[in-house]
């Protein structure tokens, strides 16, 4: 029997009976017998909520399985909670231990894992198993998850919005394998959300990203900036030793996300990324806090947008920040040069598998198309950029500003 930490049996005793009423799409989901069903559809679809459904359907049966978010964070705040808000709701019995990240029903256990850290997903024997978000993950967490398939009758599902042409478009439309089905919705097919969250949306969205968004369609986003980046060639698993040189950048924003990417510098000056903070709708001691208890080594600086009004508050809240160099154009190329395969067989700028939102970006981040005839200068569209913004203060400051490891 699993030892329990926090809540050792967790059942609902306050609040109405949970009942859940699936829409058109989500209850064919939910029922689909495929082996690998997916559910692609837009932003507020209800995803999340069908792929837990089925999960719980699964623990119901006694089958041991697992789910996935792609970072703590995600599994923490959306998929554990949402899977929790069914469990309690429907009066059910279970065991959780929060240290190792597993709910006990019965025999049955589901595993909670983030995607950041595959090692975690290997070693089990599972019957089920349920990735959420599953297009901001890389293949290779697919591949592991189907070797641990090992029960009788093994299944797996994904939930997920579009993120670009990548390894769910290959496995779940391009190759046409009848034992992976796609059911797909859009936000509008959710009937519970307020008519003005999809017509937020569309105001604030470009053609190409709404399409994505909220049409849960697979967008190639034409002008790319970043044509060097492959999610196979920077997106690496490495761990910070003490004696490189850490630096963080931030970019501000209330109702667009505020954002603070973690850097560190090897011996060959290669720019490691590996943890950022992407948040929206805080104030700015909440996030100076958060970062604060991300890592509490010493930092050589923190790069910001001095144009924002928060430097001061940063400051006063324990976060002093030098002035980013905001030149959009040459902080690009910069960027690029970073991205760019070296002699070694190495690019100067590598970035960890958990910071989803900065990899997601450098996918969609584009040029302006440029109107004919005239002389326009060149310049990448405003939108789904604060991250690719705030790793190019950091490039710049490093880079530009002369930056010398000591």
């Amino acid at each position: 029997m699993l030892s329990t930490v926090e809540s050792p049996e967790r059942q609902a005793t306050d609040g109405p009976e949970y009942i859940f009423n699936p829409l058109p799409k989500q209850d064919t989901f939910i029922f689909s017998e495929s082996k690998f069903p997916a559910f692609i559809a837009g932003v507020g679809s209800g995803k999340t909520l069908a792929g837990c459904v089925r999960a719980v359907i699964h623990l119901l049966q006694g089958r041991t399985g697992m789910i996935v978010a792609p970072t703590y964070p995600m599994l923490r705040d959306i998929t554990q909670r949402t899977l929790f808000e069914i469990l309690d709701g429907m009066n059910l019995h279970y065991t959780y231990n929060k240290a190792e990240g597993v709910i006990q029903r019965g025999k049955a256990i589901v595993y909670l894992r983030s995607s950041d850290k595959p090692d975690r997903l290997r070693g089990v024997n599972l019957a089920w198993a349920y990735l959420d978000e599953a297009a901001l993950m890389r293949e290779m967490v697919w591949k592991v998850i189907l070797g641990r398939l090992r029960m009788d009758n093994p299944c797996a599902w994904i939930t997920t919005t579009p993120a670009g042409y990548n390894w769910v478009w290959d496995q779940w439309i391009d190759r046409a394998d009848p034992n992976y089905e796609v059911i797909h919705a859009t936000s509008r097919d959710n009937t519970y959300l307020p008519h003005e969250y999809i017509e937020d949306l569309v105001a604030s969205y470009s053609e190409e990203f709404a399409r994505q968004e909220i049409e849960g369609e697979f967008v190639a986003f034409e002008g790319m900036v970043y044509k060097e980046f492959s999610r196979d060639y920077h997106i690496q698993d490495f761990d910070v030793p003490d004696s490189w040189q850490r630096v963080r950048a931030v970019d501000y924003g209330y109702t667009n996300p505020f954002v603070c990417l973690w850097g560190a510098l090897d011996e060959d000056r290669i720019l490691h990324i590996y943890y950022e903070h992407y948040q929206s709708k805080q104030l700015i001691k909440e996030h100076a806090s958060t970062i604060l208890s991300i890592d509490d080594r010493a930092f050589s600086w923190t790069v910001a947008d001095h144009d924002a009004q928060d430097n001061a508050e940063m400051a006063d809240n324990g976060i002093p920040t030098r002035r980013a160099n905001k030149e959009v154009i040459q902080g690009i190329q910069k960027v690029k040069a970073r991205l760019q395969e070296q002699p070694n067989g190495k690019p100067r700028l590598i970035i960890h598998p958990r910071c989803v939102n900065l990899i997601k970006e450098l996918g969609m981040y584009r040029w302006a198309k440029q109107p004919q005839g005239g002389n326009v200068k060149e310049e990448p569209v405003k939108e789904n950029d604060h991250a690719c913004d705030a790793l190019r203060y950091m490039v710049m400051e490093i880079d530009h500003g002369g930056f010398v490891l000591v």
